[in-house]
């Protein structure tokens, strides 16, 4: 029988030594523990993928409020960022199924709040400053073609 291992921090600290060591366990016939083992890693790496969605999509929000709030300083680096961020988005999807259209849905809001946040940094706005920016809507985020 193997000691109880910390399976929440070793995935989350290491994919790569969570699967040796569930390879490990599995090879000593040790069924249950490399079960418990698969399902953590399972559960952190679709955190993660999550986590990684909705930062492209508060990247690609920020960006378009900027090119709706900024339109003299357009550029070709917002551009590629904008795409950059659709195609990040799009990847995520099509790697893991869940984060689909609900799932963005779900997120939306308070992505759509820390874009603003994040849009007002760069735009150099002091808290203090106004901005309530017009909610943005899908065809603006992942529709619409932003050019110069």
């Amino acid at each position: 029988m193997t000691t109880a291992i910390n399976w929440e921090q070793l995935a989350t600290t290491s994919h790569l030594e969570t699967v040796t060591k569930i390879k490990w366990l599995l090879d000593e016939e040790e069924y249950e523990e490399a079960r418990e083992g698969l399902e953590t890693l399972k559960n952190t790496m679709s955190r993660a993928e999550r986590k990684a969605l909705a930062s492209q999509l508060r990247g690609l929000m920020l960006h378009v409020l900027k090119w709706r709030y900024q339109p003299e300083k357009h550029s070709t680096s917002w551009i590629r960022t904008i795409l950059d961020a659709r195609n990040e988005i799009i990847e995520l999807q099509e790697y893991m199924p869940s984060l689909n259209i609900y799932f963005v849905q779900e997120i939306w809001g308070d992505c759509f709040k820390k874009a603003i946040e994040g849009a007002k940094a760069e735009m150099n706005l002091s808290r203090k400053d106004i901005f309530e920016p017009v909610p943005l809507t899908w065809q603006e985020v992942f529709e619409d073609e932003y050019l110069l």
